[in-house]
């Protein structure tokens, strides 16, 4: 492929300049399309809605979701008065409490005042003594971030201690005086999708530029990526070439047993996921695994001692085994057992699997409800040989505030924190149904509405989907969406297509590269599915979503056109020859496809919307939003294809904030903007006449 026919160096855009993020020429056009927008759409309606939005994000009453270590729960809180946030903690005896006691150890919003700078909190990880900790702190939302050392019985930063410029970093402790980073610092230091290609052991006292390597992957891998494990007995560390966003090489380094001191290479296959905790290695391959003469399906979950693996032996152990509605999203490894959280036809499981005489065998975790999503993470243990005992339980469902809970192996869990209602639920209803694809598939789909049962006229419905990355869409509590959407007795719509996770690892490879159209043909059938029932009609027919699902409501917008009223695409990818030249956009390579092959750019510029946008197309209206400081998706994409767009004479709105990073979660004002204004433009589209 020569230079002129390369699709990827953007030869004939006209607006290849929107990509200059802070060009003076681009950041005035910005300027021009925001203002265009809130004066059109910042009426009375939105305001009240951004109210209703802000005083749900910032309500006191909201969970303080913790995460537990040493004898500590910590939490970082955002509210009205500290818009960046508090970072805090507590005991679990006063977080039982209706006003727990909370430790504060680092106000953002002050730091930011004393140094000048838009700071946001990104995570802790604490020294294996608990006495300090690495802050990250992330310039509005970025990405890249500024990692500290913290001291947190001062409450202060170490003057002299661990400190990393601003970078893609990742950093955890080795021991109390010394740490091990992967930071993008400079390009030797960086893969060529950003990441860090080096992983380097620091010690106290050292310079940072004298770091040793202790692991590097290729320019051409998508990064390098290590953990660290501090459970007594079982210390290791664990290393991560990632060739691409689905395959990688492993290596593990004990620092017990046999194999103590050595890094060994695991032999499984690149598409997998492990868990190492203790001294069994589990290992749920993404395709259909042929080993010691049996075949581990695909999204199982199978499981062996460590050492006897490194010693050869295959003899692996079946934990669980997928059907077609069952998948294995993720498991716990606990002193009582291994805790599965399964997804049985898109509703939560969670499973207890213990090991006897004659194999494994599963029992449900006790009074957990039927119809939601439940998710289980380790409450603390990680200094405990045995395991840790407590899982935290955070449970929640379309119209179900959420709650949390703690379960230490014996008997029902014990409630924690239960969120607030946001909105008024009466008459909600939730419903499960199906589309079917073009091949036959059955693509399931929830509904949420007031009596949706009664039928009626049709109503203004929004259908929210993704489809990629193994990501899978779940219930959760719709606080702002039920405040500002369901009250108005409007419908809500979510697609689990094809490209996510919601039935196994099959379930997404069944779109990827060559078939990624696939789960956009998916979200066409649910759309028509909605037509064809009554629930709503095309021309009140919204679709909404962002980054991977910003590209797939942007092949609503260019390929299917007339089955919807208007489009909200959030963070969106559009320009699909030119994203792996943006920001990350080359580790989505297994994902898309290279549009440097030929043959692959084949099939790649037919779910590009940037390129199939054409002037004999009418459109429905496009809200096309993006960032500033997203430093994953870039938001030239945005940019661009709303001035393309433009220039065809298309119905097109466009906002561009400056802080918040590709979550757009830097502070609650922010978040509440954003939503206010997608239902305003949805207001002037899909809820007219």
């Amino acid at each position: 492929m020569n230079a002129r026919s390369n699709p990827a160096l953007g030869a004939g855009d006209e607006f290849v300049w929107l990509e200059e993020i802070e060009g003076a020429r681009a950041v005035d056009w910005v300027a021009a399309q925001n203002a265009r927008t809130h004066g059109a759409l910042c009426d009375a309606a939105y305001a009240a809605d951004f109210d209703a939005a802000l005083k749900i994000l910032n309500a006191d009453d909201r969970i303080p979701f913790v995460s537990k270590s040493g004898d500590y729960l910590y939490n970082f809180w955002k509210d009205e008065a500290h818009p960046r946030g508090l970072w805090r903690r507590t005991t679990l005896d006063s977080y039982r409490s209706d006003k727990p006691d909370w430790e504060l150890l680092l106000d953002i919003d002050a730091l930011n005042e004393r140094e000048g700078i838009s700071w946001a909190f990104a995570g802790a990880a604490r020294s294996p003594d608990k006495s300090r900790a690495l802050v990250s702190l992330s310039f509005n939302g970025t990405d890249a971030v500024e990692l500290r050392e913290f001291d947190l019985a001062t409450k202060r930063f170490v003057d002299d201690g661990f400190k990393i410029p601003q970078a893609k970093t990742r950093a955890d402790w080795l021991d109390g005086d010394t740490i091990l980073f992967g930071s993008a610092l400079t390009d030797d230091d960086s893969t060529a999708a950003g990441y860090a290609r080096l992983v380097r052991k620091w010690r106290r006292g050292t310079p940072l530029e004298q770091a040793e390597v202790v692991f590097e992957v290729e320019k051409n891998d998508v990064a390098a990526w290590f953990g660290v494990n501090h459970r007594p007995t079982h210390e290791s560390v664990a290393y991560w070439r990632a060739l691409d966003f689905t395959r990688a090489q492993i290596f593990v380094e004990p620092q017990h047993g046999a194999f103590a001191g050595q890094r060994l290479q695991l032999d499984l296959p690149e598409q997998v996921s492990i868990s190492l905790e203790a001294s069994d290695l589990f290992v749920s391959p993404k395709q259909d695994w042929s080993v010691d003469g049996k075949t581990i399906a695909a999204g199982a979950l199978a499981v062996i001692a460590r050492d006897r693996f490194l010693e050869g032996a295959r003899d692996f152990e079946i934990v669980f085994q997928p059907t077609p509605t069952r998948s294995l999203q993720s498991w716990s490894e606990t002193r009582h057992g291994v805790v599965l959280q399964i997804l049985d036809d898109v509703r939560g499981r969670l499973e207890l699997a213990t090991r006897r005489n004659d194999g494994w065998t599963t029992r449900a975790l006790p009074d957990l409800p039927d119809n939601a999503s439940i998710d289980a993470q380790t409450f603390g243990g990680e200094e405990e040989p045995a395991l840790g005992r407590d899982l935290l339980l955070t449970i929640t469902g379309f119209d179900r505030p959420t709650t949390t809970a703690l379960w230490s192996g014996d008997g029902a869990p014990q409630p924690l924190k239960r969120a607030p209602a946001s909105f008024d639920a009466t008459g909600i209803e939730v419903v499960q149904r199906h589309a079917l694809a073009a091949d036959g598939t059955r693509i399931p789909y929830f509904l949420i509405g007031k009596n949706l049962a009664a039928g009626g006229a049709p109503r203004p419905t929004i259908l929210y989907g993704y489809g990629g990355f193994e990501v899978s869409l779940t219930p959760a509590y719709m606080a702002v969406v039920g405040k500002l959407w369901l009250e108005q007795g409007h419908v809500y719509a979510l697609a689990n297509i094809r490209g996510g996770g919601e039935f196994g690892p099959s379930w997404h490879l069944a779109s990827r590269k060559a078939t990624k159209h696939i789960a956009h043909d998916d979200f066409a059938a649910v759309a028509r599915d909605l037509a064809a029932s009554g629930v709503t009609t095309a021309q009140k027919l919204a679709c909404h979503g962002g980054s991977n699902g910003g590209l797939l409501v942007g092949n609503m917008l260019t390929r299917y056109p007339e089955l919807f009223g208007a489009v909200w695409c959030s963070v969106p990818l559009l320009d699909m020859a030119r994203y792996t030249k943006l920001l990350a956009g080359q580790s989505w390579i297994a994902e898309y496809g290279d549009p440097e092959d030929p043959e692959e750019w084949a099939f790649i510029q037919k779910y590009s919307p940037y390129h199939l946008a054409s002037a004999e197309q009418n459109y429905p209206p496009i809200f096309i939003t993006t960032n500033r400081t997203d430093d994953r998706v870039h938001p030239g994409h945005a940019r661009k294809m709303a001035a393309r767009l433009s220039a065809l004479g298309q119905p097109v709105w466009f906002d561009e904030t400056v802080a918040g990073g590709h979550s757009g979660a830097v502070d609650n004002t922010k978040q509440a903007q954003s939503q206010a204004l997608g239902f305003a433009f949805l207001r002037s589209t899909i809820c007219k006449g």
